[in-house]
């Protein structure tokens, strides 16, 4: 997450707001985007979104221009993810006493990656829209596994799923292609062949709308 902002639930809700559209018209959307991040959508009040741009505009990730506020990159890419959502990946991972979450929120003008954290806090990472979906999921596989020991990957997307492991001895295991059922004894490279082949295609049309 070398490319990750922390913001918080109040900044959050400004993206989120921001991607309903100015009619609202994409509300229900975001808030089945709340519910996967564990945010209530009866919280969702405008005192709360205001906090957000004031402190999005203190940290210079927005910016005030004539009374109008102006996203930066980060804000406008991650809205831009957001406003055309297509598709919703969600990943656990655990290693050793350690689990870490990562919702991944596809749309046809980008992607945008999301790490629930402590008290109200959200990783935020806008990624490469070029790249395959499997890229982001290979580097958070990379990340649950970097230490020694067990570990564990689960991979949820739209229909398609892989469970991975590894044991104490190091040996990789991998669910069948539906992410179900016992997992199989695999190497290490087979580990990368599924996720290319169950998550490659999925891809991002950059400067659609």
């Amino acid at each position: 997450m070398a490319d990750t902002t922390l913001c918080t639930f109040a900044e959050l809700e400004f993206l989120l707001r921001s991607a309903a559209g100015p009619h609202g018209e994409r509300t229900a959307a975001m808030d089945g985007v709340r519910r996967r991040l564990a945010l209530q959508p009866e919280a969702a009040t405008d005192i709360v979104t205001a906090a957000g741009v004031a402190s999005l505009l203190a940290r210079g990730l927005c910016t005030d221009e004539g009374g109008d506020v102006v996203p930066g990159p980060l804000v406008l890419g991650a809205v831009a993810a957001l406003a055309t959502l297509h598709t919703t990946t969600e990943a656990a991972g655990s290693t050793g006493d350690k689990t870490i979450a990562m919702h991944v929120f596809s749309g046809t003008a980008g992607r945008v990656a999301t790490y629930p954290g402590p008290f109200g806090l959200f990783g935020i990472e806008v990624l490469d829209p070029a790249e395959p979906l499997a890229s982001p999921l290979a580097r958070f596989v990379d990340r649950c596994t970097a230490g020694e020991g067990e570990a564990a990957v689960a991979i949820a997307s739209d229909g398609a799923g892989v469970a991975i492991a590894r044991d104490a001895d190091g040996t990789w295991m991998l669910s069948a292609d539906d992410g179900s059922g016992p997992l199989s004894p695999v190497g290490r490279d087979d580990v990368v062949a599924a996720l290319v082949s169950r998550f490659g295609g999925t891809t991002v049309r950059a400067g659609a709308s």
